[in-house]
């Protein structure tokens, strides 16, 4: 048998480890970016009802590394798991100053950033709960274009 021994250095980081959910993740997406300048954020929805957005936030450490951790910037839903079910998923919408989650009853909630990001993070941005389409919370049985073809409708 012939021995190769060689000399590797590796370093390993871990970088994902998101704590603020109090049930399983059921979807994550990330925000579409305005600019390049933008702190990138994640949406995250879980089966406890809530929505969380999540962003980089560098903590200095004793080695002076710069570390990034990911923190909760923001957290929207039911807190406690109020609505049966939670979110069954999340998305984006205007360009990323809407965000939106729905449920397995059909609804959909939604959120609207009212001001947009400065220069010192997303932060400082205000969020508030704006209305959003809902569902049918059971077996559709019809459904319909308008005669133009600019809406469809269904029926239970």
């Amino acid at each position: 048998h012939a021995h190769i021994h060689s000399s590797q250095l590796y370093s390993v980081t871990f970088d994902a480890l998101l704590v603020g959910h109090e049930a399983g993740v059921t979807s994550l997406s990330w925000r579409p970016h305005a600019s390049p300048t933008s702190t990138p954020t994640l949406l995250s929805t879980s089966t406890d009802s809530s929505l969380i957005l999540w962003s980089p936030s560098t903590v200095l450490t004793s080695s002076n590394d710069g570390t990034t951790l990911w923190i909760n910037r923001q957290r929207f839903g039911d807190v406690g798991g109020q609505r049966l079910g939670g979110f069954v998923g999340g998305l984006w919408a205007r360009g990323g100053s809407d965000a939106m989650a729905w449920g397995w009853n059909g609804g959909w909630r939604r959120w609207r950033c009212r001001t947009p990001e400065t220069s010192q993070g997303p932060a400082l941005e205000e969020w508030s709960e704006v209305g959003a389409i809902t569902g049918h919370r059971a077996s559709v049985h019809s459904v319909a274009w308008s005669p133009g073809g600019e809406y469809l409708i269904s029926a239970r």
